[in-house]
């Protein structure tokens, strides 16, 4: 993977991130935040699914997903605290780019 590759994944999270944290306190379904993100260019089910792994794995828990079993994209996903510090930039990773 190529340094370009690496930076447009940060700014996939930063980006899963920036629209979680606009629609903060409600649940969304992640097929409306694929959709949130086309605006930016075109996001494949797969790197969605690399960038809220990222996002929701042990030790960061930015946020949280309610998986449906029958498909995926059905599953509700919604900014945890942590989220919200990351958003904030109360804290950083150096996984995740937020535009400011």
């Amino acid at each position: 993977m190529n340094e370009m590759q690496v930076a447009e994944r940060k700014v996939l999270r930063g980006d899963v991130i920036e629209k979680l944290y606009q629609n903060y306190g409600t649940d969304i379904r992640i097929a409306i935040l694929k959709n949130y993100l086309r605006i930016r260019g075109f996001v494949t089910e797969e790197e969605l699914r690399k960038a809220i792994y990222y996002l929701g794995g042990e030790g960061k828990r930015y946020i949280h997903v309610e998986v449906n079993k029958d498909n995926w994209l059905d599953g509700t996903i919604w900014l945890t605290p942590a989220g919200v510090n990351l958003a904030e930039g109360d804290i950083e990773d150096m996984g995740v780019i937020i535009d400011e």
